[in-house]
């Protein structure tokens, strides 16, 4: 499971190894994997962690995996290239950059292409079982993202955090407001889409992606290529 992590991760990696609870839950995932039919494939848990964390510009937290075969790839809202039609959540996600940026075309699902671009995207929970959402929770991974956002938050200044729904609402106060930028949105998924709150717009016609690339410009950083 990682093989495929940055170096720059290392040392962050090493640390949380030693921790019993890490011990614990990467115990768990193994005898998940051998009895159950978990997503994503071994290989891709920590696939987000394939980037450079020193070039880490913005952070969009999702919920878990999706639990349904082959859509799953390690990256929050994200499928494998194949997949298509796209899940409603990232149909969303890709009509409001439509709407932002006219010329969007995304060639498929896979967001890898923003990973590369310093986009981090992190599920709260990395693994899941096959037809049940938010089965692995309470097994320690909300520890553990929980301890990824605060080391990207203490080591990276100028971060866009786009926080969609109320799991990634509640990471809010983990974060420096005076060293990034958060927008806090509803959900991209049917249920959540054009609902707003007291301290949230919608996510429909929010602007967020626009907003964001600004922020980015105005802090000498590259805007990301949606």
């Amino acid at each position: 499971m990682f093989s495929k992590i940055h170096p720059s991760w290392n040392r962050f990696f090493d640390n949380e190894k030693k921790q019993p609870y890490f011990q614990h839950l990467l115990q768990s995932i193994e005898n998940r994997f051998e009895n159950s039919i978990v997503f994503p494939k071994k290989e891709n848990v920590f696939r987000v962690f394939e980037s450079d964390w020193n070039e880490i510009n913005v952070v969009i937290i999702g919920q878990d995996p999706y639990p349904t075969f082959g859509y799953a790839n390690g990256l929050s809202f994200s499928v494998n290239p194949n997949i298509y039609p796209y899940p409603k959540s990232l149909l969303h996600i890709f009509r409001e950059i439509k709407l932002e940026y006219p010329a969007f075309e995304p060639e498929n699902g896979d967001l890898n292409r923003w990973m590369f671009q310093g986009v981090f995207l992190l599920n709260t929970l990395l693994t899941v079982e096959k037809g049940l959402p938010l089965s692995h929770k309470n097994i320690g991974w909300e520890i553990f993202t929980k301890k990824v956002i605060e080391y990207v938050n203490s080591n990276c200044q100028n971060i866009v955090y786009l926080l969609w729904g109320k799991n990634a609402h509640t990471i809010d106060k983990q974060l420096n407001n005076n060293q990034s930028l958060i927008i806090k949105t509803s959900h991209p998924s049917p249920l959540g889409y054009t609902k707003s709150g007291v301290d949230f717009v919608a996510f429909k016609n929010s602007g967020q992606f626009k907003q964001c690339n600004d922020y980015l410009i105005s802090n000498n950083k590259p805007q990301i290529l949606w």
